[in-house]
């Protein structure tokens, strides 16, 4: 697959031909001719006009006159000079290089004539280089060369980590593809200075180095199929597999210090520390043809869609973020977040606004089989405990690693991971007395961060009493007691006596400053008191901490009643005459039942005989985990508790309490009637006597008429009612 705008001018071939390379320099996916007019279709980004101003080469001051006459000297004898200086006790040192001569003689004859000791003299194996020399950062162009000699720009993303922790770059993935498949003879360095962000020229570079081979690229879906809108796998994403003496750093260079004096773009940028989704909100960029821009991603953006450029879809969000044909590739970030990779779209014209494609890192990065973008960890921070500090054993040392998701820690035994929880780390400091040697370092994936570096001195802690926790002081336990536990100064010994004096037993306190003491046999017992001491070993003399002591109950614990339940209610022929449920095996179990008579209008002498027989105390023993105590007789109506509790050693558990009630009989049902009612006392049927004798007794025929009139009364009434 090649990419061609039309348009584009060539360029000559130069020192492409020295790495067997040839063919004719033709803009790629990322080249076109200066000033060429935009399409209307998005396609791989065109140029833009704009370039960052070179910079000022600084300028060094000349070494001392006495330097110059010593390397002269050291040539005449062909002895390599690289260094001279002071040691920390103030004496001269004079370091050659291996490169040149470094026989005795040699040596000998150089320190001679420069007066110099010979034994201060001091051979490094090489002569030292720039460490900058060979450092890629993100946003530096590139070329890429294609199957049929064809060179194309593009430009850096990022500094990535292969699977293997192996350096690499990340790129775009149409970059790397000739045909669908990657462009064969590798990458080649193209020089900062001659970059049109640098104010170059854009010709191809002098001196060109190989920078690496693609080991991954995609554009489009999967296997590069063109995909489709909403495709999840289409991306545009590369990988460079670096050649040996590249150092990719995590840095977007901002493009300010390229310029042929100093050719480097690894001193001044944006840190990488962080990878992300794109949000609303300004957005830079870092390429080889527009430089540092920023633009933002705003209400009219897309910030997680796709656009089809030319025949391929890509995921990614839209900005106004300048940048033109060999920027393809290169670093967008917000803030110190990566969050995409120049994929394409359309340059600024007369009324358009620059409107560019960035592939979403997010959804890219997965795609590529385990590369994972190169981050810059600060180093950790430990909380006010510098270098040089004293500590007692085993305290804890807490700090910061934002960025990192762990620490790991070197010179506390065998080599600890610490998780980081919301950029803070704590673990345990070292416990053994003396010097102390503590390395810090911050990971996050395949990144990791510089190593701090403490070194302490440990110094015994005042040697305070050791705290118990368990069995706590006061406290009740139902079970024999076997262990106590606590905390103390780590690689104290701890002793545990018990209130005569007598050794229960003893452990050492752990680094973490916890401790066990196992093999107790404290067993039932209303009041139980341990003392425990620590003792460590000061200048091989042993010093003893104060007592610290806990005063506890071991009883049962109470038993459970599982024949009645509490508030039960029984039919008055259905009381219980059992209680029954289940406890410690070998328990004595003892049963109070108290109850409640029926008030006395209920209560017969039978009745009230039953509830002095039922209440009482009832003992019994637990077997196999069971009990059970006869009431002798089924419990009568009333209302009934019931106190259990079980003992061990004549020790008794707190009791079980348990109310329930037996209910009364119905009252009896009314006798069958006789036609009539019963006579009412005082009389053979006649009417009981309701007043005094002020009453006058009525006659038969007084009756008869007051009955009639009521009776009429009452039809009068009744007939007005219904008429009304």
């Amino acid at each position: 697959m090649k990419h061609r705008v039309t348009g584009r001018r060539p360029l000559a071939l130069t020192a492409a031909t020295a790495l067997a390379l040839s063919g004719l320099l033709v803009a790629g996916p990322a080249y076109a001719e200066d000033g060429a007019e935009p399409t209307p279709t998005p396609s791989p980004t065109a140029t833009s006009e704009n370039e960052a101003p070179a910079t000022d080469a600084p300028v060094d001051d000349a070494p001392p006159a006495d330097l110059v006459k010593v390397a002269d000297t050291a040539a005449e004898h062909g002895v390599e000079f690289v260094a001279s200086g002071m040691n920390a006790e103030g004496q001269k040192i004079t370091v050659v290089s291996e490169e040149g001569a470094t026989d005795d003689a040699a040596i000998k004859a150089f320190a001679a004539e420069a007066d110099i000791p010979a034994a201060t003299v001091v051979t490094l194996g090489s002569t030292p280089k720039a460490f900058a020399e060979g450092d890629v950062v993100g946003g530096q162009g590139y070329l890429s060369v294609s199957q049929d000699d064809l060179l194309y720009n593009c430009s850096v993303g990022f500094a990535a980590w292969s699977p293997e922790r192996e350096p690499a770059l990340l790129s775009a993935g149409h970059c790397a593809l000739d045909d669908n498949n990657l462009k064969m003879a590798g990458t080649l360095w193209s020089v900062p200075s001659e970059q049109p962000a640098a104010g170059g020229d854009d010709e191809l570079p002098a001196t060109p180095e190989v920078l690496g081979t693609f080991g991954f690229a995609q554009f489009g879906s999967t296997n590069n199929a063109p995909g489709a809108d909403g495709d999840t796998n289409a991306t545009d994403i590369s990988v460079i597999d670096v050649a040996a003496g590249t150092n990719p750093l995590p840095l977007v260079t901002d493009w300010t210090t390229a310029t042929e004096a100093y050719d480097s773009l690894a001193e001044s940028g944006v840190a990488v520390k962080a990878v992300g989704a794109a949000v609303p909100g300004p957005v830079s960029k870092s390429g080889r043809t527009t430089g540092f821009t920023t633009g933002a991603i705003d209400g009219n953006d897309i910030v997680d869609g796709w656009l089809k450029i030319e025949d391929r879809w890509v995921q990614g969000f839209s900005s106004n973020t300048v940048a033109g044909p060999g920027d393809s590739g290169g670093a967008v970030i917000q803030g110190n977040t990566a969050v995409g990779l120049i994929s394409g779209g359309v340059e600024a014209g007369p009324g358009q606004e620059q409107w560019t494609w960035s592939a979403s890192l997010t959804t890219a990065l997965p795609k590529t089989n385990g590369y994972e973008v190169a981050l810059d960890l600060d180093a950790p921070v430990v909380d006010g405990l510098a270098s040089g500090a004293e500590v007692n054993p085993g305290a804890t040392i807490t700090g910061t690693a934002p960025g990192s998701d762990t620490v790991t820690v070197t010179g506390l035994g065998a080599e600890q991971t610490v998780d980081v929880v919301d950029g803070k780390f704590s673990f345990i400091g070292p416990v053994e007395l003396g010097a102390a040697e503590i390395t810090i370092t911050g990971v996050n994936g395949l990144s990791t961060s510089p190593t701090t570096t403490l070194n302490l001195t440990v110094v015994p802690a005042p040697l305070l009493a050791p705290v118990i926790t368990s069995p706590a002081d006061g406290s009740t336990v139902n079970e024999p007691v076997t262990a106590a536990s606590g905390t103390g100064l780590p690689t104290a010994e701890i002793a545990v006596s018990d209130a005569d004096g007598e050794t229960l037993g003893t452990a050492v306190v752990a680094a973490d400053g916890n401790w066990t003491v196992d093999g107790l046999k404290l067993g039932y017992k209303a009041e139980h008191q341990i003392v425990v001491t620590q003792t460590r070993i000061i200048e091989g003399e042993p010093e003893t901490s104060p007592q610290a002591t806990s005063t506890f109950a071991v009883i049962p614990a109470s038993p459970v009643v599982t024949s009645v339940a509490n508030g039960a209610e029984f039919p008055h022929d259905g009381g219980p005459s059992v209680l029954s449920g289940t406890g410690i095996s070998g328990a004595k179990v003892t049963v109070t039942l108290t109850g409640a008579e029926p008030a006395p209008a209920a209560t017969t002498a039978a009745l009230a005989a039953s509830f002095a027989a039922a209440s009482g105390t009832f003992t019994t023993t637990v077997e196999s985990g069971s009990w059970a105590v006869d009431f002798g007789a089924a419990l009568q109506p009333g209302t009934y508790t019931v106190s259990v509790t079980q003992a061990l050693a004549g020790v008794a558990s707190a009791p079980t309490d348990v109310a329930f009630s037996v209910l009364a009989a119905p009252a009896p049902a009314p006798a069958p009637g006789g036609g009539g009612a019963a006579p009412a006392p005082g009389g053979d049927g006649d009417l009981a006597v309701t007043g005094g004798d002020v009453i006058v007794p009525l006659t038969a025929a007084a009756i008869a008429l007051a009955l009639l009139s009521g009776g009429f009364l009452l039809l009068a009434r009744r007939r007005q009612t219904i008429e009304s």
